[in-house]
Formats: C-alpha cells, sequence, structure tokens
C-alpha cells in the first residue's frame, strides 16, 4: 500500500479530506476487494489513534451526502456491512455499500441536530464532544449528544458505559441521563457504568465534583467515592472506590471483585462479543475476585475462572467461537 493512501486513510480518521479527496478515496475503495481490504486493515491497526471531534462529523456529512448521489448513479451496489471497527469507519464503509445500518452506526448528525454512537459488543470508541470534553465508550454502549450545546447546559444520554473528561464551564452544567438517573457536573473526570440488564448502575468520580438526581432526590459524592444503584430495589449507596481500577476497560483490562459468575460472563460476553450460557442455575451465584489481562483470550480467561472454581464445569465453544455453554460436571 502506497504512503500517499496511508496519509488518506489518516486524514480520513482525522476529518480533514477535501471534497475531491473524499471522492477519490472512496472511488479507489470501490476499485477492487484489494484496496477495500488494504483500507479495513488501515482502520483497525489505527481506530484507537484519533479522537472523534465536531469537524469529523461535518467530513462524515459531507461523504454521507456524497455517497448517496453516487449510489444514484451506480448500476449495482456493493453491500457490505463491517462491525469491527471504529464507528467512524462504521458509518463510511455502511454508506460506500448503501447501507445505513441501523444497529451499528451513527455517529453524524441526524435531522434534529443530534449525533448518536453506538458501539457494538467487542468494541471501544473514543469521541471529543463540541465543548472539548472527552469520552471512552465502552462495549455494546450507546451515547447521544447535540451537534451544538443550549445556552443554559451540556446535556447527553447514555446506556452502556463511558469514562468522561468534562470540560470546565460553571456556567454551563454538563449532564448526563440515564435511565435511572442524571449525573450533573462543571468539570471533572468519572467513570458511569448504566447498562440495561445489569443488577446495578454506579458512579466512580475520579476528580472534581458529581451531583446524583433524580425527580428531586439529589447525592452529592466526592472525589474517591463510588454510587451503587440497584436497578431492581431501586436502593443507593456510597462507598470508597478502587480508582486504580475504575475506568481500566480503557486498556482491555476487566477488574472482578467479588463479583458473580452471572456477573461477570456478562461483562466478558459484551468484551468479546460472544453469547455465554451458563446452563446451571448453581453455577450463577459463586464469587470470584480478580482481574484479567490486555489481550488475553475468552478461553484463557474462562479457563482461569474453572480452575479457580469451587464446583467443577465444563466450558463449550461452538464451531464459530461465538457461542459458549457453561456446565456443572
Amino acid at each position: 500500500m502506497g504512503t500517499n493512501m496511508e496519509r488518506q486513510f489518516l486524514k480520513y480518521l482525522q476529518g480533514t479530506l477535501t471534497e475531491n479527496e473524499e471522492a477519490n478515496l472512496v472511488d479507489w475503495i470501490n476499485l477492487s476487494e484489494k484496496n477495500f481490504s488494504f483500507f479495513k486493515q488501515y482502520i483497525s491497526e489505527n481506530q484507537y489513534s484519533q479522537y472523534h471531534s465536531a469537524e469529523t462529523n461535518a467530513a462524515w456529512s459531507r461523504i454521507k451526502q456524497k455517497l448517496h448521489v453516487q449510489q444514484n448513479h451506480r448500476k449495482q451496489a456493493k453491500v457490505v456491512l463491517i462491525n469491527w471497527f471504529k464507528v467512524a469507519a462504521i458509518i463510511t464503509i455502511a454508506f460506500i455499500a448503501g447501507v445505513l445500518a441501523k444497529t451499528v452506526n451513527l455517529g453524524v448528525p441526524n435531522d434534529y441536530g443530534y449525533s448518536e454512537i453506538i458501539v457494538p459488543k467487542g468494541e471501544k470508541s473514543h469521541l471529543i464532544l463540541p465543548d472539548g470534553s472527552k469520552v471512552y465508550l465502552n462495549s455494546d454502549s450507546y451515547l447521544k449528544y447535540p451537534a451544538v450545546f443550549t445556552k443554559s447546559e451540556r446535556k447527553v444520554v447514555l446506556v452502556g458505559e463511558a469514562f468522561f473528561e468534562i470540560a470546565k464551564d460553571q456556567s454551563h452544567p454538563f449532564i448526563v441521563e440515564t435511565k435511572k438517573f442524571n449525573v450533573k457536573v462543571t468539570g471533572t473526570s468519572f467513570n458511569l457504568s448504566a447498562y440495561d440488564n445489569d443488577l446495578e448502575s454506579s458512579v466512580t468520580l475520579h476528580t472534581g465534583k458529581v451531583v446524583i438526581e433524580k425527580n428531586g432526590f439529589r447525592c452529592n459524592i466526592a472525589p474517591g467515592d463510588k454510587y451503587i444503584f440497584n436497578n431492581s430495589t431501586y436502593k443507593y449507596k456510597v462507598e470508597k472506590a478502587n480508582i486504580e481500577e475504575s475506568g481500566t476497560w480503557k486498556r482491555g483490562v476487566v477488574f472482578i471483585d467479588d463479583m458473580t459468575l452471572d456477573e461477570i460472563v456478562k461483562i466478558l460476553s459484551r468484551e468479546f462479543n460472544v453469547s455465554i450460557n451458563l446452563a446451571d442455575e448453581n453455577l450463577k451465584s459463586i464469587k470470584y475476585t480478580g482481574q484479567t489481562k490486555p489481550h488475553e483470550t475468552l478461553e484463557d480467561i474462562l479457563t482461569l475462572i474453572k480452575d479457580a472454581s469451587p464446583v467443577k464445569f465444563k466450558i463449550e465453544f461452538n464451531k464459530t467461537k461465538d457461542h459458549v455453554i457453561i456446565k456443572s460436571i
């Protein structure tokens, strides 16, 4: 692959391609499967090297419009759907294919001036919001934010897990809305976990101040605190957090702190994009403590858990390695 094309790929990730360069890149990708493979490989290897900024949104919008025009003149559209690299690339490849995949894409403003990011299982992403705040998104997460924040507040919607580094602005509070509660800050860093199917949602504060609020309820937490909300009982508690462990999922590390196997397989399922089924009820309540290492395979992690388990079980992968059954022996 030529150095010139690598420069074009990098400019694509940065959202700095000119209109002519965008058109040429699209044409080059569609020339052959070999070119398409080169492009996929580069994006895959560099997916976390660039931030997703307001400028990239504008560039992707131009690409979207251009590819729609090109598609109208194309006799046969390729059908290609990639779900394993950066959301930005997913958007563009989806449009190259003539398809906008509702389950994986977005990241360009919609008709109402909002952007939506959906990160698939097995993936992670990060972006810079219009105010300069940084957001790191974990697997199987959804974030919605306006193209331009209002004069009174900065508000986003999250389902899943994210680490926020909020740009300071005392006069414009930053609010993260989840289904169970809202998190209100002015300038701080914190980890927020709010998955729909988890037993608990939590906020771990690293720096600054945070207010948890919902329907008149307010709870202030300080740096080093962890707010834990039980999604079933609607009760909460505040305890001291291990800051060194919080947010380490960004590096591919999963901390397991007195978790049941049922909770652990939910995390591993999201992390590896694999369906994991606990075939026996007696396995679900067994608790474990430990941590995974970056680049460990799912099979490695499950084997370590099995070896440490007080109950013997076996692990069965299907042929395609995307479904696992754990059974008692």
